[in-house]
C-alpha cells in the first residue's frame, strides 16, 4: 500500500487516506515495519497543531471511516486503528478526543487496547526466546506496551468511574502492572485491600514494575502509614485492620524497596510495643526483619521494644527468633518471616546479621 498526500484543501479526504494507510499497515506488516511506515508517512494525524485547529471535525471523520468500513462489510476497524495510533506522537490526543466525541465507545476502545497489549506481550515473549531477533524489535514492542498504557489512562481520565473495572481486567490478564499501580493510587484508593489480595496470589507479574512506579509506591506507603497511625489509637477495636495494613506495608517495603522515615519507624515500634495479639506481634517483627537497616537507625528504641516483647507471652515468635539467632539459623528466620507474611519477599542478610548482634546484647528474664 502506498500513501500520497492529496493537498491541503482536501484534508478530510487525506485523513481518510491516512486512516486506511494505518489500518493496512497494522493488518499486513510486522510491528517494526508498521511502526516505521506509520511514523514516517503520516502528515495530519501525527500533527498536534492540526488536531487542535480542527478539533471535533477530525474525530467525526474518523467515526465516518469506521462507518464506511462497516458499510463495506468489513469488521469494525477500531482494533487496527487503535493499534496503529500507538506508533504516532498524538496517540493520547486521538484516543481522548474519540472517547469524548463518542461516550458510548470508550469501553470498546479500552477492550481493544487491552487486546493489543496482550498481543504485544505475546510477541515480546516469543522474541525473547528467539536468539536471532534484534534488540530494536523488542524495544519497539516494549515502548508500544507503555504507550498503550498511556492511552488507556487517558480514557480513564475522562471516565474515572470505570477505573475499577479496568483494573480488574488488567489483573485478570496479568498485564500492565504500572498502570494497575497508577489506577490504584489515583482512582481506586483501596491500597491495603488491593495489595493484600495481590500479595496472596502469584504476584511475580505484578512485581515487574518500572522505575516510573517508584513515586506511586511511596504514596502508597504514606497512605498505609496514615491508616496505621489512625488504627493505633484504638488497638482493641482496630487490631484486624491494623494487621492488614502492616502486611500491606511489609509488601511495599520488602518487594519494592521503599524506605521508611525515622518518624515511621518510631510509629511502628510503638505499635509493636502496644500489640497484644499474636498476629500483630508477628507482622511487626517481620517488618523489622525485612527492613532492619532502617529500624537500626533507632537502635535504642528498638532494643527496648525487643526486650519488652521477649518478656511477653503474646507470641512465641520473639523467643524463636532469639534461638535461631543464637544458633546462626538465619535461613530458618527467613523461612519464618515468609511463612508469616505468605510472601516471598527478599530479606537482606546484612540487616539480619546486625539484628542478630542486637539480640545477643539483650538480657531478659524470659531467656
Amino acid at each position: 500500500v502506498q500513501f500520497k498526500s492529496v493537498g491541503q484543501q482536501d484534508w478530510k479526504f487525506e485523513v481518510l487516506c491516512e486512516l486506511f494507510y494505518i489500518q493496512a499497515n497494522v493488518q499486513h506488516e510486522p510491528t517494526e515495519r508498521a511502526n516505521k511506515n506509520i511514523r514516517g508517512n503520516l502528515r495530519l494525524l501525527n500533527n498536534d497543531s492540526f488536531l487542535r485547529e480542527n478539533g471535533v471535525l477530525v474525530f467525526e471523520v474518523i467515526e465516518l471511516y469506521d462507518d464506511i468500513e462497516i458499510e463495506e462489510g468489513a469488521e469494525s476497524c477500531w482494533k487496527y486503528l487503535l493499534e496503529g495510533f500507538v506508533h504516532i506522537s498524538t496517540r493520547c490526543d486521538l484516543v481522548k478526543g474519540l472517547t469524548k466525541n463518542n461516550e458510548f465507545a470508550y469501553k470498546e476502545f479500552i477492550d481493544q487496547l487491552l487486546q493489543c497489549v496482550h498481543k504485544l506481550n505475546s510477541i515480546y515473549a516469543m522474541q525473547l526466546r528467539l536468539v536471532h531477533d534484534s534488540l530494536n524489535s523488542v524495544s519497539i514492542i516494549d515502548f508500544g506496551v507503555f504507550y498503550f498504557s498511556e492511552m488507556i489512562f487517558k480514557i480513564i481520565e475522562e471516565y474515572p468511574d470505570y477505573a475499577f473495572m479496568v483494573r480488574f481486567k488488567l489483573v485478570e490478564m496479568q498485564i500492565l502492572p504500572d498502570l494497575i499501580t497508577r489506577l490504584t493510587v489515583i482512582y481506586c484508593r483501596d491500597i491495603i485491600e488491593f495489595l493484600n489480595g495481590i500479595f496472596y496470589g502469584k504476584s511475580t507479574w505484578f512485581l515487574a514494575q518500572s522505575v516510573n512506579s517508584g513515586h506511586l509506591f511511596i504514596k502508597m506507603k504514606q497512605r498505609v502509614i496514615t491508616e496505621i497511625e489512625s488504627y493505633s489509637s484504638d488497638l482493641a477495636t482496630n487490631h484486624v485492620a491494623l494487621a492488614s495494613a502492616m502486611r500491606a506495608l511489609a509488601g511495599i517495603v520488602g518487594y519494592f524497596g521503599i524506605k521508611l522515615l525515622d518518624s515511621e519507624v518510631l510509629l511502628l515500634l510503638k505499635v509493636l510495643g502496644q500489640a497484644y495479639t499474636e498476629r500483630l506481634v508477628q507482622l511487626s517483627l517481620c517488618l523489622i526483619l525485612i527492613s532492619a537497616d532502617q529500624f537500626l537507625r533507632k537502635q535504642k528504641e528498638l532494643s527496648l521494644v525487643f526486650g519488652q516483647v521477649l518478656q511477653s507471652e503474646i507470641s512465641e515468635m520473639p523467643l524463636l527468633i532469639l534461638v535461631y539467632f543464637q544458633t546462626d539459623a538465619i535461613q530458618q528466620i527467613e523461612d519464618n518471616v515468609r511463612s508469616v507474611l505468605a510472601m516471598q519477599v527478599p530479606i537482606p542478610k546484612l540487616g539480619l546479621f546486625e539484628i542478630q548482634k542486637l539480640f545477643r546484647t539483650l538480657k531478659t528474664s524470659a531467656i
